[in-house]
């Protein structure tokens, strides 16, 4: 240990009160004196058996890591006088806190206690060594100004150190942000930047202090699209609108004065300028003039220190006089609601032949039905395709192709023949519930229709049709090109309901036509059941009845009858039939015997009948009364 430590004196008389022995006990003060080692003062000592052995001083203390201590072992013999023993050795139990080396030198290691003994002429003598570091001064690792991305953070490391400098635990060590509106230390120890300013970071240990100061800065995080995006113009057009983009940081606050490059090479189109700065609110600006091909255009802007470009679009659409369109076919064929077999196409390209790809296709079914594009744009050999499912009405239904703009670009319509689904329903157009004579064709002819199920007209379907109640023969009559069949059939003879019924194949639909026959006009008139003979002059009447019927003997209703008698009386001279043919009327034969003859007319139709009743004279009063 150096002899300018503080208790150095001390030692020196705790040695002089163990020693004796004249003038070997001066030789060893006056060489400490000297501030020489005891290995030097031992080394001009004679050899001797060693009696009392110790070390001093008993305890000391480092207070910094690599400080060294020196400790002196003083050998004695049984007089007290000082020896030199044959052989010295140092050894000290924890290495980590401390080693010492043959001369008794001990150098710090590490912080904690350990025990130095030395070992001479059979004796052992320990001393006690603590090593104690000291914190002698606070360093914050980094530049004096720490500066810090907002939003971003860094690692803080705060050392304390010795007086060696080396670095050493400091419990109780405090850091501090003067305003954590700005910045902020987080449970990991990190600095994290909240809001662009400048604050003070500091470290404080018992009376020691550290002080940093903390820039908040604003730095380019990200690309935001404020204007401009989303146009469209011809091919080789200026956009009208400018191209705007807003440079942010982190949390989004606008970076000014920064360079923002636009690259619309890959497109063919220029920008103008190609470089811009951002002003006080972030925003960058240029004009752009599409490339000649037609399709999806694109910008890259980048900012550096920002990974990822933004990439803004534009459209340019196909001009008319410099794009073919090319349908796949301008008549298709395909039945009602369902789609075509294949996909209806269209393939664009300039007037050189070379294929136009990336332009916007649109599909529209005019008719009904639904269009869904494979793709809404065209692909590397310029084909754009559609499925057409069509809509319900058979016949011809239209797909209008929209490329590009429908301002600048007329549209392209492709056909269909759109065929009925198989026949489903079979109806009565016109004709039923008529009324006709008997044995004479109907008045109004009867139409059917036969149609899908969506009610389209399907040709050229046969229609069975069978007579109710008639022994006619069944026929078979197929549709026409409308779907319809017209015809007309003769009532049979019988009046009465008469009529048909008609049959889809298949038994899919069918359909009853019914008609009412009428009797025909009158025909024959005759008497029912009449008199044979009557009493003249006798005051009842007899019932006299006739019936009215057509040529096939229907009855006939309703037909008046003009009726006459050559003697008697009639109770009236017209009647009308009722709905079985019949007439009744009541007939008083006249008072002379003979033959009285009944006649019958039917007005306008010539038809007359006659019966003639033999009267013959009342028998004589005597007879009567004999009778009686």
């Amino acid at each position: 240990m150096d002899s300018t430590r503080p208790g150095w004196d001390s030692h020196i008389k705790r040695v002089a009160a163990l020693l004796s022995g004249g003038a070997a006990l001066v030789s060893i003060l006056s060489f400490l004196v000297g501030r020489r080692s005891a290995p030097e003062i031992m080394a001009g000592m004679p050899a001797a058996e060693v009696d009392r052995l110790e070390l001093l001083p008993a305890s000391d203390t480092a207070y910094a890591l690599g400080d060294t201590l020196r400790l002196t072992a003083l050998a004695a013999d049984a007089r007290g006088m000082a020896v030199l023993p044959a052989r010295i050795q140092w050894q000290a139990d924890d290495t980590a806190v401390a080693v010492v080396d043959s001369t008794g030198r001990v150098q710090a290691r590490g912080t904690g206690r350990t025990l130095v003994a030395v070992v001479a002429g059979g004796r052992m003598a320990r001393a006690v060594v603590w090593v104690l570091p000291r914190v002698t001064e606070l360093v914050i690792a980094g530049d004096s100004v720490l500066r810090v991305a907002e939003g971003g953070s860094l690692p803080l490391h705060v050392e304390a150190r010795d007086a060696r400098g080396n670095r050493i635990p400091a419990p109780g060590l405090r850091v501090t942000v003067a305003d954590e509106a700005i910045a902020a230390i987080d449970s990991s120890g990190h600095l994290r930047a909240i809001t662009p300013g400048s604050t003070t970071v500091s470290a404080t240990f018992s009376e020691l202090l550290v002080q940093h100061r903390i820039d908040v800065v604003t730095v380019p995080a990200s690309l935001t699209l404020s204007g401009g995006g989303g146009q469209r113009a011809a091919a080789g057009a200026r956009l009208t609108a400018t191209v705007a983009v807003q440079v942010v940081s982190r949390s989004g606050r606008p970076v000014p004065q920064v360079p923002v490059l636009f690259d619309g090479s890959a497109s063919g189109g220029q920008l103008t300028p190609d470089t811009a700065t951002s002003d006080s609110a972030g925003v960058a600006r240029v004009r752009w003039t599409l490339g000649a091909r037609p399709g999806r255009q694109q910008v890259l802007v980048t900012v550096a220190g920002i990974d990822s470009p933004l990439v803004v679009t534009a459209e340019a659409d196909p001009l008319p006089a410099a794009t073919r369109v090319s349908v796949q076919a301008d008549s298709l064929l395909g039945h009602v609601v369902e789609p075509l077999a294949q996909p209806v196409a269209v393939q664009l390209a300039d007037t050189s032949g070379v294929a136009l790809g990336d332009v916007p296709v649109a599909w529209k079914a005019l008719d009904g039905g639904e269009a869904v594009a494979v793709s809404a744009r065209t692909d590397s050999l310029g084909v754009a395709q559609a499925r057409w499912t069509l809509g319900r009405r058979a016949g011809r239904q239209r797909l209008q192709v929209q490329v590009g703009n429908p301002r600048s670009f007329p549209p392209r319509v492709v056909t269909v023949e759109a065929r009925p689904g198989a026949a489903r329903q079979l109806t009565i157009s016109a004709g039923t519930g008529q009324k006709g004579t008997v044995g004479r064709p109907i008045p109004r002819e009867v139409v059917l229709a036969v149609s899908d199920s969506l009610g389209n007209p399907v040709r050229d379907v046969p229609v069975e049709f069978h007579r109710t109640g008639r022994t006619a023969g069944d026929s078979v009559i197929r549709s026409g090109n409308d779907g319809r069949i017209h015809l007309r059939w003769t009532l049979a003879r019988n009046a009465g309901p008469d009529g048909f019924s008609a049959r889809l194949p298949g038994g899919a639909d069918s359909a009853r036509v019914l008609a009412t026959a009428r009797p025909g006009p009158a025909d024959t008139v005759r008497f029912v059941d009449p008199p044979a003979a009557a009493v003249a002059g006798r005051t009842s009447a007899t019932t006299v009845r006739l019936r009215v019927a057509d040529r096939y003997g229907n009855p006939v209703p309703g037909a008046a009858v003009g009726l006459g008698a050559t003697a008697g009386k009639l109770s009236r001279t017209r009647a009308t039939t009722d709905s079985n043919g019949v007439a009744t009327v009541r007939w008083t034969p006249g008072p002379t015997a003979g033959t009285q003859t009944l006649t019958a007319t039917v007005s306008g139709g010539g038809v007359r009948a006659r019966h003639a009743v033999k009267v013959t004279a009342p028998a004589p009063a005597r007879n009567r009364q004999r009778r009686k």
